[in-house]
C-alpha cells in the first residue's frame, strides 16, 4: 500500500476583479468542496490564501461554513502560509512572521486548529527559510520533488517527507511528485491511477505527494467542463476507494505526526524549473532553450535537467525595473512602520501619561495595525513578476500593490500629531530603490513624488494620496523570449484530440503576433523622460524616433533641496541642464527647465519631455483627456502634433482631473504604452499607460532654452 498526500492551494491576487473571484468559486472551489464532500474517505491538505479568506468571509460565508466543518470532522487539513501569500525569502523576517501569525490566528479562530504545516508560495526556497518557519513553529512545507533532484537526491529516496537544517534548526519537507502534477487532472482518471499503483507495488508502505494549484480543477481554460461537467474529479475519488487496498489518503498532518522523516536533506535556492526560465532575460532564455535543444537531440535532457535550472527569482528585480522599484518601496514602508512602532513603544514606556493621551496611544495602534495590513497586502506576490500568468503585465496587479503602499503612507504620515507638520512639505533624500545613489521624495497632505536624479532626474513616482494611485506607474515595453515564437494559437496537443485528456497550460502554443504588432522602448516610462531630436524628425513616427540626444539615462547632481523644492544639474557635451521640482502646499507638481549651450546651436532642435502616465484604462468612458475646446478622447488615442499650452485629464472614477500646463505653447503627441504578454489563454495586447509628448523646436543661432510644466489635481 501508498499513502497518497493530496494538497491543494487556492489563490486570487490581492487587486483581482470582483467577477473574478466569483467565478473562481463558482466554477472550481465550490464543486471541488462539494465533489470532495460526497468522499469522506478522501483526506486532503487544502489551503486558501488570505485573498481568498478575506473574500469569502464578505461574498461567500456558507463556503466557509462548509470547510470548517469539512476541517472539524477530520477530512480536510488547513495549511497555513504568508497570509496574504507573500514570497517569504524577499520580504523582511519580521513581516514574513507577522503573516504566518496572521494565517495561524485566522484557523485559530475560525475551526479551532493551530496550523503546523504551510503552503510554500510559488514553491520558491532558500535555505535560510529553515530557520524562519522553525522559529515560527512551522513543522513542515510542500516543495516539488524537483528541488530535492536539484540537490542530487535519487528517486527513491524522494517519498515520504525529510528533515532539512540550518543553524540547528529544523523543518520537514514534502516532495511534490511531478509525474502526478503534470497528470492531473490533465490524464485520464484510470491512468493516474495505474501511476499510483505502480508506486504502491514499488515502494510499499510509502508516501507520494501531490501539491499543486487549485485552480487545476475548474478555472484553468477547458478545466471545468472537464474535470466538474465530465466528472472527472468524481470518477477519480470513486477510483481511489476502489483501489483502497493499494491506496490510502491521508492529510499531511496525519502523516506527519505518524512517521518520521526520511533522512536529512540540504536544498538548493530554487523553484520550479519554469521559474527559472522566466525570470532570466530573453537572450539568457534562448540560450538555454538551445541547450536544451542540443541536450535533447543526444538524449541527455532528462539526465542533465534537474541541474540547467535558469535564474532564481531575485532575477525579475532586475529583469523588469518596474517590479524592483515596487519592492524597494514596499521595504521602505516596511522600515517607516517599524521605526513607528518602535516609537510609540518607546512613548508607552514614558511615564505620567494622562487620559488624552492614552486615548491618542491607543488610536495610533489601531492605526499602526490598519498600516501594517496594508502592508501585508502589498507584498502579494503576483503583481512583481510575469511567467505564463499576466502577473507584472497587468496594470491592475500592480495599482493594488501602490494602493496598499500609498494607503499605509497615509495612515502613518497621520500619526504625526503636529498640525503644522501636515501642511508642510517633506523632503527626504535616501536610496528608495537600493542602488547606492539616492532618490529624493517630495510629499504633502496631496501627493507624493520620487525623482531619480541617477536615470534623467525623471518622476518615478506620482502617487495622488486621496485616490491611492501612482499615476506613474507604467511598464516599459521590453523584449520578452516568446516574443519570436511561432505556432498556431492555441494548438492542442494529441492527448486532447484523441480524447485521452486535455492540455495543461503548459501546452497550449500561441503566435504573439496575434495580439499586434510589438514595439520596444530603450529606456524605463518614467516621467519627465527627455529627449533632443533633430527638428526635422516627426515625433509620430514614435517607434522609428532616434535621439540625437539621450537624456534619459542622463546622471543628475542634486544641488539643494531646501524648503519645497529640488535642484539638480547635469552636463552632456557641452549642454547644461538644470532641472527644478517644485510642491506647493497644494495638489500641484511644478517642474522647471532651463538648458544652456555653450555655442550657438549649428542647427534646428526639437527638445521634448514625456509624461508617461496611467489612469489604469485606455479605453473607458470615465477616464479621458479633455481638450481645450471642450471635445473628450480617450486615453488609448494616438494624437499630434497640436498647438497647446494645457491639457486636462478626468478620472470619473477616482473623482479627479489632473491639468497639465506649460508657460509656452508647445507641439503636443499623445499616444498610448501597449505591451505585448502571455497569459494562461494566449496573448494580450495590454494598455499600460499614455505618454504625453511636449515638445518645442529650439532655432539654430540659439543658446537657451528655459520653460516649466505644472500638474495640478482639483
Amino acid at each position: 500500500m501508498i499513502t497518497l498526500l493530496l494538497a491543494l492551494h487556492n489563490h486570487q491576487p490581492v487587486g483581482n476583479f470582483e467577477h473574478v473571484f466569483d467565478m473562481a468559486f463558482k466554477k472550481c472551489y465550490w464543486p471541488v468542496l462539494n465533489t470532495l464532500e460526497e468522499f469522506p474517505q478522501i483526506k486532503i491538505s487544502l489551503h486558501h490564501s488570505g485573498p481568498l479568506l478575506d473574500w469569502a468571509k464578505k461574498n461567500e460565508p456558507e463556503y466557509l461554513k462548509k470547510l470548517v466543518r469539512m476541517i472539524k470532522a477530520g477530512q480536510i487539513e488547513p495549511l497555513g502560509g504568508g497570509y496574504y501569500e507573500p514570497i517569504l525569502a524577499v520580504i523582511p523576517p519580521r513581516d514574513a512572521a507577522g503573516q504566518l501569525k496572521m494565517m495561524r490566528e485566522f484557523w485559530e479562530k475560525e475551526a479551532g486548529i493551530s496550523t503546523k504545516g504551510i503552503w510554500m508560495t510559488e514553491r520558491i526556497w532558500e535555505p535560510s527559510l529553515t530557520t524562519l518557519l522553525a522559529d515560527n513553529d512551522i513543522k513542515y512545507t510542500i516543495l516539488d520533488d524537483e528541488h530535492f533532484r536539484a540537490a542530487g537526491v535519487v528517486d527513491e529516496f524522494i517519498l515520504n517527507h525529510h528533515l532539512t537544517e540550518r543553524h540547528g534548526k529544523t523543518t520537514s519537507i514534502f516532495a511534490s511528485d511531478k509525474t502526478l502534477r503534470y497528470q492531473i487532472p490533465f490524464k485520464l482518471p484510470e491512468d493516474v491511477i495505474a501511476h499510483l499503483l505502480y508506486l504502491s507495488d514499488k515502494y510499499p508502505g510509502g508516501a507520494v505527494t501531490y501539491g499543486d494549484d487549485g485552480e487545476k480543477f475548474g478555472l484553468w481554460p477547458g478545466t471545468h467542463e472537464w474535470v466538474i461537467e465530465k466528472g472527472w474529479l468524481r470518477k477519480f475519488f470513486k477510483l481511489l476507494l476502489d483501489n483502497k487496498d493499494k491506496i490510502r489518503t491521508l492529510t499531511l498532518s496525519e502523516f506527519y505526526a505518524g512517521r518520521r522523516p526520511e533522512n536529512t536533506v540540504y536544498l538548493p535556492t530554487c523553484s520550479y524549473h519554469e521559474m527559472g526560465e522566466w525570470s532570466m532575460p530573453a537572450h539568457a532564455i534562448h540560450q538555454m532553450e538551445s541547450i536544451k535543444g542540443f541536450l535533447e537531440q543526444n538524449g541527455k535532457w532528462e539526465e542533465a535537467k534537474p541541474f540547467v535550472r535558469g535564474g532564481y527569482w531575485d532575477n525579475f528585480l532586475t529583469k523588469y525595473p518596474e517590479s524592483n522599484y515596487m519592492h524597494k518601496r514596499m521595504l521602505y514602508v516596511s522600515e517607516k512602520l517599524e521605526e513607528a512602532m518602535s516609537l510609540r513603544a518607546q512613548a508607552k514606556q514614558s511615564p505620567g501619561k494622562n487620559h488624552t493621551q492614552e486615548i491618542a496611544s491607543s488610536e495610533d495602534g489601531l492605526a499602526m495595525t490598519n498600516a501594517r495590513n496594508a502592508l501585508y497586502r502589498a507584498q502579494c506576490n503576483c503583481a512583481y513578476w510575469h511567467g505564463l500568468f499576466g502577473g507584472l503585465y497587468l496594470n491592475y496587479l500592480r495599482h493594488a500593490i501602490f494602493e496598499n503602499l500609498i494607503d499605509a503612507d497615509n495612515i502613518l504620515d497621520a500619526l504625526d500629531h503636529d498640525p503644522d507638520a501636515k501642511e508642510h512639505v517633506r523632503i527626504e533624500r535616501c536610496d528608495i530603490d537600493r542602488d547606492l545613489t539616492d532618490e529624493v521624495m517630495l510629499s504633502n497632505k496631496h501627493l507624493i513624488a520620487v525623482i531619480k536624479p541617477s536615470e534623467g532626474a525623471g518622476l518615478l513616482e506620482l502617487s495622488h494620496r486621496r485616490s491611492k494611485l501612482n499615476l506613474r506607474n507604467v511598464l516599459a515595453r521590453r523584449e520578452e523570449a516568446y516574443h519570436k515564437k511561432n505556432a498556431e494559437v492555441h494548438k492542442r496537443t494529441s492527448a486532447e484530440e484523441n480524447g485521452l485528456g486535455i492540455s495543461s497550460i503548459h501546452d497550449l502554443s500561441k503566435d504573439p503576433n496575434d495580439a499586434g504588432p510589438i514595439a520596444y522602448d530603450t529606456c524605463n516610462r518614467l516621467s519627465f523622460c527627455d529627449h533632443i531630436w533633430q527638428a526635422l524628425q516627426n515625433p509620430a513616427n514614435l517607434n522609428e524616433l532616434k535621439d540625437k540626444v539621450s537624456l534619459c539615462k542622463l546622471p543628475y547632481k542634486i544641488i539643494s533641496t531646501d524648503k519645497d523644492h529640488l535642484v539638480l544639474t547635469a552636463e552632456y557635451d557641452g549642454l547644461h541642464i538644470e532641472k527644478l521640482y517644485h510642491m506647493t502646499h497644494e495638489a500641484r507638481l511644478v517642474v522647471e527647465y532651463a538648458l544652456k549651450w555653450k555655442e550657438p546651436l549649428k542647427e534646428p532642435l526639437r527638445f521634448g519631455t514625456g509624461l508617461n502616465l496611467t489612469l489604469l484604462a485606455g479605453h473607458d468612458k470615465g477616464r479621458y483627456y479633455l481638450l481645450p475646446d471642450g471635445a473628450r478622447e480617450l486615453m488609448d488615442v494616438v494624437k499630434g502634433p497640436e498647438r497647446t499650452n494645457r491639457l486636462r485629464l478626468v478620472d470619473e472614477y477616482f473623482k479627479f482631473n489632473l491639468d497639465i500646463s506649460s508657460d509656452t505653447t508647445m507641439d503636443i503627441w499623445r499616444y498610448p504604452i501597449n505591451t505585448v504578454s502571455q497569459s494562461e489563454s494566449g496573448f494580450d495586447l495590454l494598455y499600460q499607460g499614455s505618454c504625453i509628448l511636449w515638445t518645442a523646436v529650439i532655432p539654430e543661432g540659439e543658446k537657451e532654452f528655459d520653460f516649466k510644466i505644472t500638474l495640478e489635481f482639483n
